[in-house]
């Protein structure tokens, strides 16, 4: 609940779910798609006006994997690819998304291709379509972590820079990225 709170919190005078939603938009993504659980409808309403798909989550009570699962599910069947984003993260740009993308499309080996900030892995991170369902048995407030140590072959890492580094999960941390801004 508290995420999502967070994530319709302004940030630079935009909501941070905003912010992350017209930057996958601006990417090279072929479709955005929006996976809500608490207060959906508030998140939605932020998001008005863009060219974006919308999943509901009834179960995000249950962990982030439930709305992996489901974003996942919305996926259109020709997509090879998902590019997973999380909406707490102000200062992804559309132009990380595109490197992650194209190295996916340029590297044979890249079926899995994951932010680093100074070599630490994070977010966002692009799965091909064969991970799917290895992704969708994964359970709890967990994201795809582990599959990625046990598909180390399938992994290329994608230095992004320090700003990928920025995650806003609660209040304290919103209210000391905006004295930064």
């Amino acid at each position: 609940k508290l995420l999502e709170t967070v994530a319709a919190a302004p940030f630079g005078g935009r909501p941070l779910i905003r912010i992350a939603a017209e930057t996958a938009l601006q990417s090279q993504a072929d479709e955005v798609i929006v996976v809500t659980g608490h207060q959906s409808d508030k998140v939605e309403a932020v998001l008005g006006g863009l060219n974006l798909a919308f999943v509901h989550n009834p179960d995000f009570a249950d962990g982030l994997s439930t709305s992996l699962i489901r974003g996942l599910d919305a996926v259109s069947g020709d997509m090879d690819a998902a590019l997973v984003c999380l909406g707490d993260m102000p200062r992804i740009t559309s132009d990380t998304l595109d490197r992650l993308i194209d190295a996916y499309a340029t590297d044979a080996d890249a079926r899995i291709v994951v932010s680093t900030v100074n070599g630490k892995r994070g977010n966002p991170v692009l799965w091909s379509r064969a991970f799917f369902a290895d992704l969708k048995r994964v359970h709890g407030d967990v994201g795809g972590r582990a599959l990625i140590g046990e598909h180390a072959a399938s992994v290329v890492d994608v230095e992004v820079g320090a700003d990928a580094g920025f995650d806003v999960d609660t209040p304290d941390v919103l209210a000391k990225l905006r004295a930064g801004e």
